[in-house]
């Protein structure tokens, strides 16, 4: 009775912590990308367009237990999970075979738990389906936080790009060759889309693909609608034979704009956000030097005639 009374705490706890999780992921997904300060060091050789997975036992264990769910039910690589993991740059099967090995594992865990707790326990039971259910979406929060940080940095590191190609274009360079020139200039301040950029190179040179398609994959796979706009620019100026510096200025304009407005933004939204700070934080303290001696005078004075009634 005292292990199942543990593991019913314990299954409550889980669900009651990943509950509050979720409900406070937007606020740290914010926090980090707002105060979190980037490091990064100087790379010794250049890094391929999609992270590989490290060789580790947990995450061999992962991949084959991956492998063996997909393998039995393959519809759980659904479009919208792939492509969460495209534009979080896990980009290779096996990273779709751990994520799945991961969710999976982690709804089994959630399942074992809620049955070894539920020798003569109904509400155990009943409480491992909402665990496991929570189990089974928890990652895609984390995948999608992932996301969000990326693109973020891709808008980061945009304007950049179009400043350094309006300089090419000028110089007389064309489109790819201004694009492989900056993507081997802006390695290390650019790091997202240097290798974007590389694998755009490599699309067209090594497989053979039209500069509108590659371009068009490359807003794809990053998931950003402002590089997406300046592919479609890029695709409609090199159609058309015109010089690409003319839409790249009225694309890094439109972007600096963008950003600008949404800087202001979040300004304008910090005194709405301090309004609970201040109510539960400032005004006790402020109250309190203020209506305390009045408070002891009240019943100071209330206790004798509450006492001879």
């Amino acid at each position: 009775m005292g292990n199942s009374t543990f593991v019913v705490g314990m299954l409550t706890f889980v669900v009651i912590v990943g509950f509050g999780l979720l409900l406070m992921q937007p606020v740290f997904a914010q926090y980090v990308d707002t105060y979190a300060v980037r490091v990064r060091p100087r790379k010794e050789k250049e890094e391929s367009v999609a992270d590989q997975p490290h060789d580790s036992a947990l995450l061999v264990l992962l991949r084959t237990i991956g492998e063996l769910v997909l393998s039995v039910m393959p519809t759980l690589a659904d479009k919208r999970t792939v492509q969460l993991l495209t534009e979080a740059n896990y980009r290779t099967p096996a990273h779709l075979a751990i994520y799945i090995g991961l969710k999976a594992s982690v709804v089994a865990a959630m399942i074992f738990l809620g049955l070894t707790a539920s020798a003569g326990n109904v509400f155990s039971l009943l409480l491992c389906i909402p665990a496991a259910v929570l189990g089974w979406i928890f990652p895609n929060f984390f995948l999608g936080g992932r996301v969000k940080k990326r693109q973020n940095e891709i808008l980061r590191e945009l304007p950049t790009m179009i400043d350094l190609l309006i300089v090419c274009a000028q110089a007389g360079l064309g489109l790819l060759m201004a694009v492989d020139k900056v993507s081997k200039e802006t390695q290390e301040t650019c790091p997202i889309l240097s290798v974007e950029m590389q694998q755009l190179i490599n699309d067209v040179k090594i497989f053979a693909k039209s500069v509108p398609i590659a371009l068009r994959e490359m807003g794809e796979r990053c998931g950003v609608d402002e590089l997406i706009a300046m592919a479609s620019a890029l695709i409609a100026a090199e159609a058309k034979g015109a010089d690409i510096s003319y839409p790249l200025r009225q694309q890094g304009e439109a972007l600096r704009d963008r950003l600008k407005r949404k800087k202001e933004e979040e300004a304008a939204k910090v005194p709405v956000k301090m309004v609970p700070v201040i109510m539960i934080f400032i005004m006790p303290l402020i109250l309190a030097p203020m209506l305390g001696p009045a408070v002891v005078t009240i019943v100071q004075a209330i206790g004798p005639i509450m006492s001879g009634h």
